[in-house]
């Protein structure tokens, strides 16, 4: 199996776009968002991943096919004591459960150094388990936070695990 990450381009803003919309509905089982009248749901602000330099988007790939993607932000997208947050992790659900994303997720942190955060819904039990399960597999130490936060666009205040933590250059090797 194949698996390999890349940049998205501003060219594929449409495969990006119906592939968030999937992740959004995904999502709503644990933010209770209800798409719009057209049946899809609000990804006007994500047109900002393929504009700002400071913004790092990219598909996963598996076997040659768009299996997903991960959305990585830096300063000012991010809290003033981290380097890089993982915003967004999406995988179809054909490609679960078969350490695509923890492959393509330690390629990405590959990339990065210095202090990381990545965020999840408290309510999504397989979010924080993957997280968690990566970390043990990488020997990664985190400090987990828990917040009360309002997201934009959404109704109602939303509990949120944050786990932060630091990545040397030899994060890989």
């Amino acid at each position: 199996m194949d698996i390999r990450i890349t940049e998205i381009l501003p060219e594929q803003k449409e495969l990006f776009l119906n592939l968030y919309n999937l992740y959004l509905y995904d999502l709503s089982a644990f933010t209770g968002e209800d798409p719009a009248e057209d049946g899809r749901f609000d990804t006007s602000n994500n047109d900002l991943y393929l504009e700002r330099n400071e913004l790092f988007p990219y598909f996963i790939y598996c076997s040659g096919k768009v299996a997903g993607f991960v959305l990585v932000c830096s300063p000012p997208f991010v809290p003033d004591e981290v380097d890089y947050a993982v915003q967004e992790l999406f995988l179809l659900k054909k490609y679960r459960g078969r350490q695509i994303a923890q492959t393509a997720v330690a390629e990405v942190m590959g990339r990065l150094t210095g202090r990381v955060r990545v965020e999840q819904l408290k309510n999504n039990a397989a979010a924080a388990a993957f997280w968690r399960s990566f970390y043990k597999q990488h020997s990664i130490v985190y400090t987990e936070t828990s917040e009360s936060v309002e997201i934009e666009g959404l109704p109602g205040v939303h509990e949120m695990l944050a786990q932060t933590f630091a990545l040397s250059p030899n994060f890989l090797k």
